[in-house]
């Protein structure tokens, strides 16, 4: 099975069992955060300036992922938490970028983030608080437990295409 699909299956199984949805940020691509499936994340890049801030962020973590052969957590600017993973098989390389999350304090704080981001970019305060409002709320634990469970269903079926072949 080529490498590609084995990583669609681990990220299909990680959706299932987190509901966090994740993209590929390939080697020798254009970055393209807007790919990402998160409505809150969309809504925001419907402002040309937010996209353009947010395709900064994914580059200088996609870069920081694959140079220091490590994940990353980090605080998108319009503040979510979010994690890169550099997945590397022979030859291939990529980053898996994850679905941003919120800490508890943060949710709490929904309408402040609201109104900062529809000020920052010049979109519906509304639209802003309710796609706010229902991204996931994670602690430092269970953030932690996410990424190795993702590292973990990679690890599985990279082993078991092997077995495959």
């Amino acid at each position: 099975m080529e490498t590609k699909e084995i990583i669609k299956h681990a990220l299909k199984d990680y959706q299932n069992i987190t509901g966090l949805r994740s993209y590929v940020v390939y080697d020798n691509t254009v970055i393209q955060s807007a790919s990402e499936k998160n409505y809150f994340c969309k809504c925001l890049k419907s402002s040309s300036k937010a996209l353009k801030k947010c395709e900064e962020c994914t580059e200088e973590t996609y870069e920081n992922a694959r140079k220091i052969d490590h994940e990353c957590v980090y605080s998108c600017h319009a503040g979510l938490i979010k994690w890169a993973v550099p997945v590397q098989r022979g030859d291939f390389h990529c980053v898996i970028v994850s679905e941003g999350v919120l800490a508890m304090k943060q949710m709490e704080d929904a309408d402040k983030w609201a109104k900062y981001l529809s000020r920052e970019y010049q979109l519906d305060e509304s639209m802003l608080l309710k796609n706010f409002k229902v991204i996931q709320t994670m602690d430092e634990d269970q953030m932690n437990a996410s990424i190795e469970l993702l590292k973990d269903l990679l690890s599985y079926h990279f082993a078991m295409a092997e077995k495959q072949v």
